[in-house]
């Protein structure tokens, strides 16, 4: 539901205009209006709530409690209010009626009643056809369930009805290119990017949505320079994806390309981004960390060097300069939830969980993102988990699946956890939950929910698909685990092993990690992590003469 939070900041400032134009300027009302416009909405409630008693139809009053509803996660009061908004609401509103449409709209695209949530965008839109939220919700509900007419039909209204409006342009390439109608793709992109200023950012967004589009029509040099172009205009819109798919197909031309252009304009700090970019994606870490490192001091963001410089450092696992460099962050700004987060997991890591758990309260108090605060609990509920405190762990990672409800691996955690427990049928709930989640989403269940539920032959063939999509470290290791606890030890052992030639260092997390228990007293297991240990260590010092690590400016 926090997704939804984020959906309606955008739309709360129009709701916030129509009611002060056309709200009867009760003292109430002024009152509610201030104190909602500085999110006190304790206040708000108050003086809605005397308003509502005064004038149980006053429309703007509804529209507003609606609004505080959602804003302070009283989710049932906000489709209650949003409804009686809609009923009380003057027939001229439109803008107001058009977004308690939106409104109730997304509470039941969250609560999985698709067909419900495209009833309020249709009527969003009848109430006010210039409105773009509803086209591209309705976009996305088609591209989900593959109905790429329909996408064409709805990018087609949405760029008639919304003009000028790029987000509109880009649906309509999308929808074309879904067809397969590249040839009409590339001709209104071109169309487009011939309306944009030369070196805006419109121009260089979609200049990247064109050369992801030559990827995809086998036209990777083209691609590259597209990407360039862009980058030019604007160096902090790096494409990563079509960047690693061009590393995919031309990787010797991309890297080429890259070091001759660093090469001739070495100040220039995006080719050092988009090396260090392309390092990351060939899971070359420890020249990643070099062009990291090396685009630092022309780093236009100093508040996040340290940050920065920590990820680099835990890409080659030197978790003690990680931590310093984190610290060294929070001298800089001590507010920042993503810092304590990356803290909170280092901690874990490490097996330090009395500092994990300080990290945790930390980040908590600093209003992290939804996602943030998913991987928080997630974290926390872990560390509970290898302590068998496993009660605490389903209320973490409940918690967790509320700051990130599409992340449907938390029943299948919680589902497991219930099994140690010893409750089948809240273990039984869990596993039939998690099903009917990904099936809502048309996806397959993944290999570590097959595990959850036993059903090691579809692990084993779910875990295999999910190598084929991606050799990353991250995904390697995953797959050894997967077999590690399906009695496939050989197998673990082979994936493992490409984690560490895919770059994985994290040597404090296979000690713990539960999932690897079944190899552990292996002979070959223990040569293994010992060998990739003492290269690790290599390579760390080998960088250390290369680079300034402390970061003295």
């Amino acid at each position: 539901m926090k997704k939804l939070i984020l959906g309606l900041l955008w739309m709360v400032c129009v709701p916030l205009m129509v009611a002060a134009q056309n709200t009867t300027e009760s003292y109430c009302m002024m009152r509610a209006i201030e104190a909602a416009q500085g999110d006190d909405y304790n206040t708000a409630f108050e003086y809605l709530s005397k308003e509502l008693d005064a004038n149980p139809k006053n429309g703007f009053a509804h529209m507003w409690t609606a609004i505080a509803c959602v804003r302070s996660d009283r989710y049932g009061w906000a489709l209650q209010y949003a409804q009686s908004a809609l009923k009380f609401l003057p027939k001229k509103a439109k803008e107001g009626r058009a977004q308690m449409n939106i409104l109730l709209a997304d509470l039941y695209s969250e609560a999985k009643d698709t067909a419900q949530a495209i009833t309020y965008l249709e009527q969003a839109l009848r109430e006010d056809p210039q409105e773009p939220y509803p086209y591209r919700q309705l976009f996305l509900f088609s591209q989900n369930k593959g109905d790429k007419e329909a996408m064409l039909r709805q990018a087609q209204a949405a760029v008639t009805n919304v003009t000028e409006n790029r987000d509109m342009d880009m649906l309509m390439i999308d929808a074309l290119v879904e067809n397969e109608r590249q040839d009409e793709a590339f001709a209104y992109c071109d169309k487009v990017l011939s309306q944009c200023e030369p070196k805006s950012k419109e121009a260089s967004r979609f200049l990247t949505q064109r050369a992801l589009m030559r990827v995809k029509n086998k036209q990777p040099h083209e691609a590259l320079s597209d990407l360039m172009q862009a980058t030019r205009i604007d160096i902090w819109d790096v494409s990563e994806d079509v960047l690693e798919q061009l590393d995919d197909t031309i990787p010797t031309v991309v890297r080429d390309t890259l070091l001759a252009a660093h090469a001739q304009e070495p100040d220039k700090l995006f080719w050092k981004i988009y090396l260090y970019d392309s390092y990351r994606h060939t899971n070359e870490y420890g020249k990643a960390v070099e062009a990291g490192f090396a685009m630092l001091p022309q780093y236009n963001s100093a508040h996040l060097i340290h940050y920065i410089a920590s990820v680099l450092e835990s890409y080659i696992g030197d978790v003690e300069l990680s931590e310093r460099m984190l610290i060294k962050q929070l001298g800089v700004d001590s507010t920042s939830a993503a810092t304590y987060l990356n803290l909170e997991d280092l901690y874990a890591e490490t097996g330090r969980y009395k500092e994990a758990f300080a990290m945790a309260d930390k980040a908590l108090s600093f209003d992290p993102s939804p996602s943030e605060k998913a991987n928080i609990y997630q974290l926390r509920g872990r560390i509970y988990e290898i302590q068998r405190e496993y009660e605490k762990a389903v209320e973490d990672f409940m918690a967790g699946m509320i700051s990130d409800p599409r992340d449907y691996e938390y029943w299948f955690r919680i589902g497991k956890l219930y099994g140690m427990m010893n409750e089948p049928d809240k273990q039984a709930q869990a596993f039939d939950q998690g099903r009917k989640a990904f099936a809502a989403d048309g996806k397959e269940l993944s290999p570590e929910a097959y595990v959850a539920t036993g059903d090691s032959a579809r692990a084993y063939e779910a875990a295999q698909t999910m190598i084929h999509k991606e050799n990353s470290a991250g995904e390697q290791y995953n797959a050894a685990c997967v077999y590690a606890q399906i009695g496939h030890p050989q197998e673990a052992l082979e994936h493992l092993k490409k984690a560490f030639e895919c770059g994985f260092r994290h040597f404090y997390h296979i000690a713990w990690d539960m999932d690897l228990d079944s190899l552990r007293g292996m002979k070959e297991f223990d040569e293994m992590v010992n060998e990739y240990k003492q290269r690790a260590e290599l390579e760390k010092q080998e960088l250390r003469s290369k680079i300034d690590t402390e970061l003295n400016y």
